[in-house]
């Protein structure tokens, strides 16, 4: 989890992935491939390269829309890109906090999101209302 909360734009540039999850916190080399993915890339210049990583539901899908996304994703920066010979480029992504997609603006030529600042979960205080212990204490009443 994050510590330190930073400046969300309004609007960002989403990366969608598959099977992966970038969070708050950590540092992910990611291979990018899609043509929309490098359009992406290589739009973003100065010094703070940020982007919106987001994970998709189905990692089949080539071309992902909105209803492909999840709702909650990562704001991030981008420390380095490396051009691959196959033409892919290697990103390596801090994420920095947790954002939530308000409405998808484009699709092309790469994914642009209206974004908000989401909270992280810290869950809840009282230790008796966490969700293990009210099954431990299901589980005991049934025995």
């Amino acid at each position: 989890m994050a510590d330190k909360k930073h400046f969300v734009p309004d609007t960002l540039a989403i990366l969608p992935v598959r099977d992966t999850v970038l969070f708050p916190g950590a540092v992910l080399p990611l291979t990018v491939g899609r043509e929309s993915s490098l359009a992406l890339v290589n739009s973003l210049s100065g010094d703070d390269k940020l982007l919106g990583v987001v994970a998709q539901l189905d990692p089949r899908i080539e071309d992902p829309a909105a209803a492909d996304l999840h709702k909650v994703g990562t704001l991030a920066k981008v420390h380095k890109t490396v051009k691959m010979p196959n033409g892919n480029v290697v990103v390596f992504l801090e994420g920095l906090q947790r954002i939530r997609i308000n409405e998808l603006l484009s699709l092309r030529p790469f994914l642009r999101a209206a974004v908000a600042s989401e909270p992280d979960f810290t869950g809840e205080k009282d230790a008796n209302s966490r969700p293990c212990n009210a099954t431990r204490k299901t589980f005991s009443a049934t025995l």
